[in-house]
């Protein structure tokens, strides 16, 4: 399954108070992440991902991802098993004129697709529980 969210930054948004847009995804494994940057916001727009109060992408707390007319891709493996299954978009782009939008994409599988040996395990668990072996 791949999911797409537009995400509009307004202009002249500043890091200390981030545009915010809640997502809401599905049960399973993010094994891809593309951010699509289009011409024009001459790396002043700049995107985080956060999970909670977790920051998931990038991966460090004060970092963030910013480009201009190129489309990030991440291979990735993050487990999104647990409810709620929402991330949270978070923008800024401190002197701008302009808003500017930001293409999200989500690649999500389930678990049995990517590790089908641990699925295989915790069934093979639970029938030896059942069985009181």
């Amino acid at each position: 399954m791949f999911y797409d969210f537009s995400f509009t930054i307004p202009a002249n948004t500043l890091q200390k108070t981030p545009y915010e847009k809640d997502i809401n995804l599905t049960h399973g494994v993010i094994h891809r992440l593309e951010i699509g940057f289009p011409a024009g916001p001459r790396h002043m727009v700049h995107v985080a991902i956060r999970q909670g109060l977790h920051q998931i992408w990038p991966t460090n707390s004060d970092g963030s991802f910013n480009s201009d007319n190129y489309t990030i891709v991440i291979n990735e493996y993050h487990d999104m098993t647990v409810e709620p299954f929402i991330l949270t978009l978070q923008g800024w782009s401190p002197g701008t004129t302009y808003a500017h939008t930001i293409e999200f994409r989500f690649g999500i599988l389930p678990m049995i697709i990517l590790k089908p040996e641990e699925t295989f395990l915790q069934a093979f668990k639970a029938l030896l529980k059942r069985l009181r072996i």
